[in-house]
């Protein structure tokens, strides 16, 4: 009887789990929530009804304390979700905030079946029918760029090169004069990896780098974690150089910090 009603308060559950996990937009996943908490409440009422097993005496409290925790861990696990901004700043998309919600309903859904399943034991089933699948993350969470890719060029170019040896996180390398937002390239170098940028015009220009995580491929750009400094020293661009983004025995070319670009 007691595995009956617990199949059962899945079944009743599980609609409502995926109806939260099938929304397309967040304003469609706020509704799904706010009835599968409604429908976790009820559920739990119905549960508190049932004379357990003897067996079960002593777990069936447990079991009700898991749903009755469920709201709570549902506002933990959204809070990240609730922003609007990444951490450099930037709108977060509305893909990532809809997969944060997401998961974070999801993995407070898991540990509710997951408290429910250690207090029963092995002998009763709890989970198997009504928790989800994780959502799928879209592109831009752990996205990176592909080694080497020149992704910015204006103007005509010159002979001149700068070779790259990355020993550090993914970095974007700017090349420009004053203004790194008007760049005269741009070039992803990934994480213990070396790359050359070829056909730098003859002319001063200062060396930018930015890094990150989470490359935004579209907009160009990182979202979380980002970090923007330059070279304190100009470059003349009628020259072949050669940078090394790693800490040496003999000291680092100065850098500063600068601002977003």
């Amino acid at each position: 009887m007691y595995q009956r009603a617990l199949t059962n308060v899945e079944k009743v559950l599980k609609p409502d789990v995926a109806r939260v996990m099938n929304a397309k937009t967040v304003a469609a996943f706020d509704a799904g929530r706010a009835q599968l908490a409604a429908a976790v409440v009820i559920e739990r009422s119905a549960l508190a009804k049932i004379t357990p097993p003897r067996g079960l005496v002593s777990a069936h409290p447990a079991v009700l304390d898991a749903f009755d925790s469920y709201s709570g861990s549902v506002a933990t696990n959204l809070s990240k979700a609730g922003e609007t901004k990444t951490s450099c700043g930037l709108p977060k998309a509305p893909e990532v905030r809809l997969y944060e919600a997401k998961d974070g309903v999801r993995t407070a859904f898991a540990s509710l079946a997951q408290s429910v399943q250690t207090s029963i034991g092995k002998g009763v089933k709890f989970g198997a029918l009504s928790v989800p699948a994780k959502p799928v993350a879209p592109a831009v969470l752990g996205g990176r760029g592909e080694n080497g890719d020149v992704f910015q060029r204006s103007g005509p170019r010159g002979s001149g090169s700068l070779e790259i040896t990355n020993a550090g996180d993914d970095v974007v390398i700017v090349i420009a004069g004053s203004n790194p937002r008007s760049p005269q390239a741009s070039i992803y170098v990934r994480a213990n990896k070396k790359t050359t940028l070829s056909g730098i015009r003859s002319q001063d220009y200062w060396v930018y780098f930015k890094s990150g995580t989470n490359w935004d491929a579209k907009n160009h750009r990182f979202t979380e974690n980002c970090s923007y400094q330059k070279f304190d020293d100009v470059f003349d661009g009628s020259y072949n150089w050669t940078i090394s983004l790693a800490k040496t025995p003999l000291g680092n070319a100065s850098s500063s910090e600068t601002e977003s670009f």
